[in-house]
This record gives structure tokens, C-alpha cells and sequence, in this order.
């Protein structure tokens, strides 16, 4: 999983890149050469869709999602890895309907294409479901490290033989 939040961190630094490079050339093209970059737009908003998902899935591979630090702060520390698989559950149940929602997105705007670059919609939003099952899957793995800590390997491997 390493190796894949690395790419993801990459792409996601790139996508970022191309944003702030394609905005900086759109304006000073504009402004100073009084010449509009009208494919801007779509590189642009391409991108930024790309970095969004993709940085969703970096904050997830480095467990920065949303945490209530405070009420974690007050419990004691037993109860951390409680809060941690919670946290996961609810994050997992919430991409969950991501995902199942993303396929019907896809499809509906599959006839649609960006107005300038005539690139179709729905290879724009199919990082939807690549990046949320890279986050589903990482969210399933980080549970089930939770779990065997939470209630040790013992109960998992041994199948009830004394």
C-alpha cells in the first residue's frame, strides 16, 4: 500500500501543478497578451477533479480524514483504537455509497464532452471509483490490523482448539 499512496501523492502533486501552471499561463495570457486560452478551462477543471480524489485518498492512506481529536484527547488511551475502527466504519460505510453512486454517475454523463478540448465527462469522473476503492480497500486492511490488535492474533488464528 505503500508504493500506491507514493503514486497517489505524485499524481496528486502533479495534478496540482498543472492547475497552478495552466491558471498562471491563462492569466498572464489574458491579462498582459490580451489573448483568451479558452482550453484552459478544461485542463484546468480536469485536474482539479483529479487532484481532489486523488488527495482524498492520500489523506485517507495517512489517516488525516476528519478525527474528533478532542474527544479522542479526553478518553483514555485503550479507547484510541476503538475510536480508530469507528472512525473507519463510518468512513468505509460513507465511500461505500460513493462508489455505488459513482457507476450510474459515470454513465449518465457519458454522452457529455468538455466544451473546448471535446474530452468526454466520464473518463474525468472515473476517478471516482478507482480512487474511493483504493481508499475502501486500504480502510478494509487498516481494520482488520485494528482488529488483531483490538482483540490479539490468538482469537483469529486458533479456531476455538485448546
Amino acid at each position: 500500500m505503500r508504493k500506491i499512496e507514493n503514486i497517489f501523492s505524485v499524481l496528486t502533486g502533479i495534478s496540482l501543478a498543472v492547475v497552478f501552471i495552466v491558471t498562471f499561463g491563462q492569466v498572464i495570457q489574458r491579462y498582459v497578451f490580451q489573448l483568451p486560452m479558452p482550453w484552459a478551462t478544461d485542463v484546468i477543471r480536469i485536474f482539479f477533479v483529479y487532484s481532489i480524489f486523488l488527495g482524498m485518498g492520500v489523506g485517507v492512506f495517512k489517516k488525516a480524514h476528519l478525527n474528533i481529536d478532542v474527544l479522542v484527547q479526553v478518553f483514555p488511551s485503550w479507547a484510541k483504537p476503538w475510536f480508530d475502527l469507528l472512525s473507519n466504519v463510518v468512513v468505509s460505510i460513507f465511500l461505500s455509497f460513493v462508489l455505488y453512486f459513482s457507476i450510474p454517475f459515470i454513465k449518465a454523463n457519458a454522452d457529455q464532452v468538455t466544451p473546448y478540448l471535446l474530452f468526454p465527462m466520464s473518463y474525468i469522473y472515473m476517478i471516482i471509483p478507482i480512487a474511493v476503492s483504493f481508499m475502501v480497500l486500504f480502510l478494509f486492511l487498516d481494520t482488520a490490523k485494528l482488529l488483531v490488535t483490538l482483540f490479539g492474533r490468538d482469537k483469529f488464528t486458533n479456531s476455538g482448539s485448546r
